[in-house]
């Protein structure tokens, strides 16, 4: 049964990382469901540094994902309307089409929503350029955070 129980943990951190191609998939749930299953089902517990990480970490997604979308529309000649469209468009980007309206919704938001308040193309274009960088800088951090979010339950499993 422990078997069974690994493999569903190996799933589960598979879909956590599938989750940045497929945003509609919660990413950093399927970590901690990785985490619950081991913890609860294969017996063993683990650190409790390991989850203080785990909840440090989980905060840090959340909060990175709007500041970094932020920041970048702003950095890019955003207004603050731009920058909540981006937020916006974020979310309701990963109910339709996902993977590809996570990346395009908040751009078209930004842009429309630029273009209102600019009256120009050009600015408005490059603000919504900050959306996709921000994507693209959030979703290397990301992997980043995932990576170590595996590696440190592999050492708190079989090392410590």
């Amino acid at each position: 049964m422990e078997a069974l129980w690994w493999v569903l943990i190996i799933v589960s951190f598979g879909l956590g990382y599938l989750g940045l191609i497929f945003p509609a998939i919660p990413s950093i749930l399927m970590f901690w469901v990785s985490a619950f299953i081991y913890h609860f089902l294969v017996g063993d517990e683990l650190s409790i540094m390991f989850w203080l990480v785990l909840i440090v970490l989980t905060i840090l997604i959340f909060v990175s994902d709007m500041a970094i979308t932020q920041y970048y529309v702003k950095k890019l000649g955003g207004t603050k309307p731009g920058q909540i469209a981006a937020i916006i468009g974020t979310i309701l980007g990963m109910f339709i089409y996902p993977p590809l309206g996570v990346i395009f919704v908040p751009i078209f938001l930004v842009f429309i929503v630029e273009l209102i308040m600019f009256k120009k193309v050009q600015p408005a274009f490059y603000a919504s350029l900050g959306s996709l960088l921000a994507f693209v800088t959030t979703s290397l951090f990301k992997v980043v955070v995932y990576t170590l979010i595996v590696v440190w339950f592999l050492l708190d499993v079989f090392v410590f």
